[in-house]
């Protein structure tokens, strides 16, 4: 259904929040050509749209410029299902000519809904982009001088390791997530007044990836 189907419309942020944290899955930091001494880390982007400050509002800003037209296609989703209903209880009564028309009926309404979710697919992940992509930059500026000065020159993006299957092992101790979303937050703190929660009604955030244990 468009309601299910929706929870992916923000899932591309998954990789652009991947590649404000690492420049390709991957960030080193002060390794040109030879592995040098250091820390190797983990941190978990798949946190960065709730937990970032600046990442957040951009999200909720977009969110509530959307949600009127998400309100729209839940609307949808639920003539969609009451007409699948009515084909499975009304139409085995019905006359053949007025079950083939509600059988139309209800396949004209799938077909606008599924126009309407993939306009508002394609709508949203545009604006999304634009409005983040300021603030990944950032990010990805900022993870590069925060890796040079805690001598990390290896960060491993843990969501996007653990679903290809690269990392087989990583100590809870190598863990940079929540001091690096400290650092930044207070580096970059959100105006006052700025949208403190998602708006009602708004699109659904991505699901957070499930991080590794610390054991294969």
């Amino acid at each position: 259904m468009i309601k299910t189907r929706l929870a992916a419309v923000a899932a591309f942020a998954v990789a652009a929040l991947a590649g404000a944290a690492s420049a390709q899955n991957v960030i080193q930091a002060g390794v040109s050509g030879v592995v040098q001494d250091g820390k190797v880390a983990v941190v978990n982007t798949s946190v960065f749209a709730e937990k970032i400050g600046e990442l957040r509002q951009k999200y909720e800003l977009v969110n509530n410029q959307f949600k009127d037209r998400y309100q729209d296609l839940q609307n949808l989703d639920t003539q969609v299902k009451q007409c699948e209903q009515d084909l499975k209880t009304k139409a085995p009564q019905m006359t053949a000519d007025k079950a083939a028309e509600l059988q139309s009926q209800c396949e004209a309404i799938k077909r606008q809904a599924q126009r309407k979710l993939e306009d508002f697919q394609s709508d949203y992940n545009k604006a999304l982009d634009a409005a983040t992509r300021p603030v990944r930059d950032k990010l990805q500026q900022f993870i590069q001088n925060y890796s040079v000065q805690r001598s990390i020159i290896l960060i491993m993006d843990l969501p996007v390791a653990v679903q290809s299957g690269t990392i087989a092992y990583w100590s809870p101790t190598s863990d940079i997530t929540d001091d690096f979303i400290a650092e930044y937050n207070k580096a970059n703190p959100v105006p006052a007044g700025a949208p403190a929660a998602q708006p009602a009604g708004a699109p659904p955030k991505p699901a957070p990836a499930k991080p590794a244990t610390g054991k294969p």
